[in-house]
Formats: C-alpha cells, structure tokens, sequence
C-alpha cells in the first residue's frame, strides 16, 4: 500500500532526496510511493530534471534557481515548487532513480545556447540505470557518460554518449529517441538496442534486439545510412588520420581510408548486453582485449610484463566473479602469474606453468 500523503507532503520528500537531507524511513516512504504508480515514477524523474536544471554545485541560492527554473521549458508545472526550492539548503544529489536506486555522478552546465545540460556519469567498476522523462530506461556501462538537455522531451529527445549504453525506448512516433555517438546519429522509435562508443576505440558498435534503429553516418568522411533489423550488429570504425603534405607545402591530416563499416547478423544479442546484468560473456577475445575490459569493470590498471600473454585467447561467461576470481580462472588455461597492488594488476608469464602445459601438451599427442 502506498504512502497516503498529499501532493505537498510528497514534493517535500523529493526535495529531501535530491538535496540529501532525507532520513532512511523517507526515503523508503518515497521509494514506496514511486513505485506504486507510472504517474507517481513520472512525477517524480519530472521533478528530478527541474532539480538538475536549477541547481548548482556548493552554496545553494534559491533566488538563482527560481530564476532558471522560470527560464526554461520545465515539462511539468512549477508554480508548487517555487517553495520546494526555497526550503533547499544545499545541493546534493547522490542518486538516480531507475528499477531501484543505484549510485551515479551526475553534474550540470549550461549548452552553447545557454541551455541547461544534464550529464550522468557511470564511474569505472560500476554499472547504472538510470530512467529518463519520457520512460526510456537506460543502463550504462562502467566508465561511460550520457548527456542531455534539461528540455528533454519537451520537444524532442536526444542525448549524447560516450561509453557503452543499453536502450529501452519508450514508443513516441511524434519524437524519434536520437543518440549521437562519435560522428553517427542513432535514431529509433520504440526498441531496444546496445551503443559501444568509447573515445578511445575510435569507433561506434551498435547492436539492435528488437524493434528498428537507423544509423545516419552523413558527417562521416564516406557518408552512409544504414536501417538496422532485430539481431544485425554494425561497427563502424573511424578512419585514421596521417599528416601529409598538400600542394601549398604545408602539412594537413587526411583520411587513410574508406571509412568500414561491417554489418553482419547475430544469433545471440546477449553476448552484447550481458554486462546490464552483471554478466560478461567473451568469445575469442585476447588477453589484451580482456585487460581492458577489466579495467573498465573493475576500475584498475592493467600491466603486462611478458607481451606473448596479451594474444592468448579465451571464450566462456564470467557471471558476478570477482576481479581475482576472474584472473584464478584465466590462469587455468594461460600460463601466467598476477599481483594485485594498490589498484594495479601486473600480469607475468608463469614459466613452471607454461612448462607444465607444454608437457601435457606433448603427452596428449
């Protein structure tokens, strides 16, 4: 059953919440009276993104936030909370709501035209889930960040990632979900899709589970469009640049290559969006490409000692291991050694263990 408490009553707990003053009994309260409703749950991530468009880090001045909050397009009525903002003695907002209440960075700062931009952060070895304004439901991978306008779904919906993140799409025909990711455009309806775009991989991985997304490349140095079906998988992968002279003598960076893009169909998505759930499914991956994965999910270093380690190779699903659980069960099929030390791991070849699998190697044929 939930909370019998008034409208009132209820934006004074969510005004607790986001500003970190609520006591546990609240905040169960709260949470109860959120999941009793999509109405309440809607109410409340409404509420939430006002907070995030009006409020700034360290000292709080409700005279500034109500000014914001009259500056821009909030999705729901505010006249209520001109006293809910008032009563804030400080900003703090150590909480995302989704599917249960998990912990994210989030931060604010205002767009080139002055807009308030919300930005959630997922920190490295955690994963979270977060639930936009409109419904869609979003998981984000371990070191990896989702951006988008405190306008959200007034008008239209985009974000912007960097990292990996999971969709669930909620239908609006009127408002197509846009994620931009590097230099591509994802846009889908209602479906459910994974985004792979870490800077460093120089590279966006998208891989559809239902419904139908398009892929718009035509800022890409070989423009392309592509409409994606349940179970295709697409990587595209960002050109690399060398410095060359052009006719002026001078040096200029071109394009080494067509831009690739690969698109090929999968049997099992999951393979793709284990990580939500805690899992992590790897298929013929080197060591290398573990390690940063590793990184990422368990929020250390990786050194290699010996190169010849980083090409061995591994299939099979990790479901819930720890870090060292994950290295102990590596080692029963490579031969290599670990040490675990303030937050780097050094990987070294094992020479008794190499030995060892040579010899049983040689006694097998």
């Amino acid at each position: 059953m939930q909370p019998n408490y008034s409208n009132g009553r209820m934006d004074d707990l969510i005004a607790q919440f986001l500003s970190g003053n609520i006591s546990t009994e609240d905040q169960r309260a709260l949470e109860q009276w959120i999941n009793a409703s999509p109405d309440n749950r809607a109410y409340f991530i409404a509420l939430r993104d006002v907070w995030m468009a009006t409020a700034t880090p360290g000292h709080y001045n409700a005279d500034a936030a109500w000014h914001e909050l009259q500056q821009i397009n909030a999705p729901v009525s505010i006249k209520r909370w001109k006293q809910v903002l008032r009563m804030a003695a400080s900003f703090t907002l150590p909480f995302v709501l989704g599917g249960g209440v998990v912990f994210a960075w989030l931060s604010l700062k205002k767009g080139d035209n002055g807009q308030g931009l919300v930005t959630v952060t997922s920190p490295k070895g955690a994963t979270t889930k977060i639930e936009l304004s409109d419904g869609t439901e979003v998981w984000l991978n371990a070191g990896s960040s989702l951006q988008y306008a405190s306008s959200f779904n007034s008008r239209s919906r985009e974000v912007k990632l960097e990292g990996e993140a999971f969709f669930k799409v909620h239908t609006d025909p009127r408002k197509p979900f846009t994620v931009n990711a590097a230099d591509l455009k994802i846009l889908a309806l209602g479906t459910s899709f994974n985004v792979k775009a870490y800077p460093e991989d120089k590279g966006v991985v998208t891989t559809l589970v239902d419904g139908a997304v398009r892929i718009d490349g035509s800022q890409t140095a070989s423009p392309f469009k592509i409409m994606l079906k349940p179970h295709q998988h697409v990587v595209y992968k960002q050109p690399a640049t060398v410095a060359g002279n052009n006719q002026k003598g001078t040096t200029a960076l071109t394009a080494a290559s067509i831009t690739p893009v690969e698109t090929r169909e999968v049997s099992n998505t999951e393979i793709y969006t284990a990580w939500k759930d805690g899992n992590w499914i790897v298929t013929s991956q080197s060591l290398e490409e573990l390690a940063i994965t590793m990184e990422r999910r368990f929020n250390v270093n990786v050194v290699f000692k010996d190169e010849a380690l980083k090409t061995f190779r591994f299939s099979g699903t990790f479901r819930q291991e720890t870090l060292e659980q994950v290295l102990n069960i590596l080692k029963l099929t490579a031969p290599l050694d670990y040490k675990i030390e303030e937050g780097t791991v050094t990987i070294r070849e094992d020479k008794a263990l190499k030995e060892k699998y040579a010899n049983a190697l040689r006694n097998s044929k």
